[in-house]
Parts: C-alpha cells; structure tokens; sequence
C-alpha cells in the first residue's frame, strides 16, 4: 500500500515536565505476555499489564501518562504499590481480588521524571488523603470543591487560676501527656511510603 501522507517525527514523548501530578486511572490493558530485548529480563516472557491515566491538575491536565507492571502482585511488587496507591494508600489484603470497575477511576499522586529517552515515566504512585481524594472525583464530576480540613490548635498551657465556666458548662478535666508523648495537633495526611519494587522490568 503506497504512504497515504506525509511523516512527522516527534519528541521522544508528550511534552510533560517532571513532578508530582494528580491522576485518574482511565484503563487497565492485559494481562498480555511480552519478550523484553533488554534487561535481566531480556529473551525471556514475561506477563504485563498496561495502566493509564489522565493528569488533573495544573498546565498538564487532560494529558495521558503510561506505565506498564508485571503481573506478579505480591508485597514486594510494583502492581502491589500502585494498588495501594489506587486504594487511598490502604494496601490490599492477600486473596483479595479486584475487578476493573473497582480501579477505573480511582485518583493518586504519580512521581512524574523523563527518562534518557525523554519519555515521561511514572516513577511512582502514592495515595492521596481523603480530602484530595473528595476534591479529585468533585472536579471530574464538575461539583464544588471542599477546603482542607484545618488542623486543631494547640491547646492553651494550664494556668494556675481557672477561667470562669458559665453556667451549666460540665468543666472536663484532661490527662497531661505522659513523658516522651506528643500531642495531636490535628488530622494528618497519610501519604504512603513505598519501598522499591523489586519488578525487573526494563521500563
């Protein structure tokens, strides 16, 4: 069949800038078995999964990032990380078994850095706390956002003369920390931490 148009070359992938993004899994690919031509896995098949997703925020949003996980899900997985990315940073339990519908849609935070190629790779997938979560799924669905929640005061130290209680007030008295313990000052953002999975994929 004869060339029906001319060829553009590109860059070596979307014009995306290096950061932390917030992103919506749009689709799942797999599993579908390759052979790698290079890295300890070269010339042997392996079974992968393709995941992708849509930037949110900021000047990339609405752009498209890809990365691809072995089909291996134990703890010490890549797919095990961004499933617990995915489920809010609350890892998935041994046995559990999760349909598509139950990930599409589901928003974190993905580690964005241009490999030598220049191609933008999700370094990592973190989850994202539960008002950024509420705030995520109110902007795909066009609906007002909520603010952050505030973090409690500190309390007040302990003077020796009490402030007056009015009237019928119940006047409840509190423990002081123990040594070594630390008040709350608040709610906190419980951001995973992952460990470096041990994929031995060459992308």
């Amino acid at each position: 069949m004869p060339l029906t148009g001319p060829i553009t070359v590109t860059g070596g992938g979307p014009d995306i800038a290096d950061g932390v993004y917030t992103v919506v899994l749009t689709a799942i690919d797999g599993p579908k078995s390759i052979t790698p031509q290079r890295g300890p896995n070269a010339g042997q098949t392996v079974t992968i999964f393709d995941w992708t997703f849509e930037i949110l925020d900021g000047d990339y949003g609405g752009s498209t990032l890809r990365g691809t996980t072995s089909a291996a899900s134990g703890p010490r997985s890549k797919m095990y990380a961004w499933l617990t990315a995915l489920l809010g940073g609350t890892p998935p339990q041994e046995g559990r078994v999760l349909e598509e519908d139950e990930l599409l849609g589901q928003v974190c935070l993905a580690t964005v850095q241009r490999d030598d190629s220049g191609w933008p790779r999700i370094e990592q997938l973190a989850g994202l706390p539960a008002h950024m979560r509420a705030n995520a799924f109110s902007q795909q669905m066009g609906l007002p956002q909520q603010p952050p929640p505030q973090q409690q005061a500190p309390s007040a130290p302990t003077s020796a003369r009490s402030a007056p209680v009015a009237p019928g007030a119940a006047q409840r008295a509190r423990p002081a920390p123990s040594a070594g313990q630390r008040a709350s000052t608040g709610p906190t953002a419980s951001y995973q931490q992952q460990a470096p999975p041990d994929d031995d994929l060459p992308f």
